[in-house]
Formats: structure tokens, C-alpha cells, sequence
């Protein structure tokens, strides 16, 4: 049985990873990038627009701008990159209830060997937290079957928890699933929504930024016990006072908890989120 490690193993990713700065620097690391439309114009998400060129393109646009997948082609292309120097391909992606990005890598990946697509069922920084797990595990050396249980795990007991500042990218982008509920025009509510079996889907509807911090606390509660060992990420989209508030949080609750890295929402998944938000992922392990 083979092992995998860092020297023969690639780990592909599709840009609504929203991996902090430097992430795709490292050898072994590529990315596929979405496209964001502004009328006609487009761009590469995390390649043509940085997220504060975004968010500033967003804010003075007249256009609401709109989101494209990759294309199995650009899919292949990646692959073959990663082929000429590793052997095997982990590829990993959005969830295909919010964008058929994972297909489209699904119909690529039957033209190669050792290439496996993986639906994380969750979105954004949650995506390259398991990235940098599962590179833990490559760096020790590790068997085939403990790489797909690890991220078979992840996938599972992965959890995403966002305080949106609105739901309205969420409605226009049809990627509000069962968060619908929560759309109200009371003043000051700002819902949280979980990732839920690939699905965003309405957690608790608070008033005011104390009742959303207690929430995201029992949150906490719900997926981990206090002596739990967590990874976790902080992202935010323009929401630069938040995620210390987050990390405070977690870390009281949980002594045992390291965060990883923190991150910006990029331009594909802030069309659909919008600025103002922030959330953070988790993996008890």
C-alpha cells in the first residue's frame, strides 16, 4: 500500500476556499478559480481582483455582479499540472448544492489515475482548513485509506457558522436554502446560518452583537466539549472587529482550541454573502 506524503501528493482547490495570503505559494497547492461577472466584464476569483477590489468594485457598481463555475476543461488543465510532478491528486470543493463546480472537476478526474474529487458539503475557509489537516497528515506519511477516511471525516464533522450581515446576496444568488426562514425586515437582526449537509440553513436569529456572541458560544457548546482538541479559521468579508470577538470566544470555551489561520471572503462567495459578515469554521479532532 502506498503512502502518501507532501513530496507525492497535490491538493487541488477551487477558489471559493478563500485561502488566506501565500496559501497556494507552497508546492503541492493549486487552484481553480471561479469567475465573477460585472456585466461584461469578468474575473478571476483570487487571481484579477483582490477581496478589497472586490468588495470596493461591489459597493460602486450599479451592476449586481454574478458568479460562473469553473469548466471541466479548466479542471484538466490543473490536473495535468499536478500530474507531471505528483501522483496522486486529492481534489477538493465546494458543496454541488451550492455550484456545480465539484461536476465539472467529477467529469475531468475520469481521464486521469490516482485524481479523487472530494464534496466537502461546506464552503469558503472551511475548505482550506481541511486542506491544511489533511497536510498534517502528508507530512507525516500516511496510507491512502487514512487520507480518504480523514477527509471523509472532515466532511462529516466539519462545522461553518456565519453572522451574515444580510441575507439579501444570499436571496438574490439563490443560495439561501433552508436559511429562507430567516429573512426578516426587522431592524438589527443578523442572522447565523450553518453549513448543514451541504446546505446553508438558518441557526439563530439575534438582535444586536451580544446575542449573536452567546449564540455562536452554544454553538460551540452543541458541536464540541470543553476539552476537545479544535482547529479552526476565522474569515470575514469587511468585518475587521469581529473575528477577535470570534476567536476570544472559542478559545475561553475551549482551551484546546488553535486557530489555524484567519482569512478574507473572496469575490465569488462575497457576491452571495455580501460585506459586512464574518464566521468561522471548526474540526474537533
Amino acid at each position: 500500500m502506498p503512502e502518501l506524503t507532501l513530496d507525492n501528493t497535490a491538493i487541488v482547490l477551487d477558489s471559493t476556499c478563500d485561502a488566506p495570503s501565500g496559501f497556494f505559494e507552497r508546492p503541492g497547492l493549486f487552484l481553480v478559480p471561479l469567475t465573477v461577472h460585472f456585466g461584461d466584464e469578468s474575473f478571476r476569483d483570487a487571481i484579477d481582483l483582490t477581496h478589497e477590489q472586490f468588495f470596493a468594485k461591489l459597493e460602486a457598481s450599479d451592476v449586481l455582479p454574478t458568479t460562473s463555475q469553473p469548466t471541466a476543461a479548466d479542471f484538466t488543465a490543473a490536473y495535468e499540472t499536478a500530474k507531471e510532478r505528483y501522483e496522486y491528486v486529492f481534489s477538493l470543493h465546494i458543496s454541488r448544492k451550492m455550484s456545480g463546480t465539484c461536476g465539472a472537476a467529477m467529469k475531468a478526474a475520469e481521464a486521469f489515475e490516482n485524481v479523487e474529487v472530494y464534496d466537502l458539503k461546506t464552503v469558503a475557509g472551511a475548505l482550506s482548513l481541511c486542506t491544511e489537516r489533511l497536510r498534517t497528515r502528508l507530512a507525516q506519511g500516511c496510507s491512502l485509506e487514512v487520507a480518504r477516511a480523514y477527509i471523509a471525516y472532515f466532511t462529516a464533522n466539519s462545522r461553518l457558522l456565519v453572522h451574515a450581515a444580510t441575507l439579501e446576496y444570499l436571496r438574490r444568488g439563490g443560495r439561501i436554502g433552508r436559511a429562507a426562514s430567516l429573512v426578516g425586515g426587522v431592524f438589527d437582526i443578523k442572522p447565523l446560518i450553518q453549513a448543514v449537509d451541504g446546505e446553508l440553513v438558518g441557526y439563530a436569529k439575534v438582535r444586536g452583537q451580544k446575542k449573536a456572541l452567546a449564540a455562536m458560544e452554544r454553538f460551540v457548546d452543541q458541536y464540541s466539549k470543553p476539552d476537545d482538541r479544535i482547529y479552526y479559521v476565522l474569515i470575514d468579508a469587511l468585518n475587521d472587529e469581529e473575528p477577535a470577538m470570534m476567536r476570544e470566544l472559542i478559545e475561553r470555551a475551549r482551551p484546546n482550541a488553535e486557530c489555524v489561520f484567519t482569512t478574507h471572503v473572496g469575490a465569488v462567495v462575497g457576491t452571495h454573502i455580501g460585506p459586512g459578515s464574518a464566521a468561522f469554521a471548526m474540526i474537533v479532532e
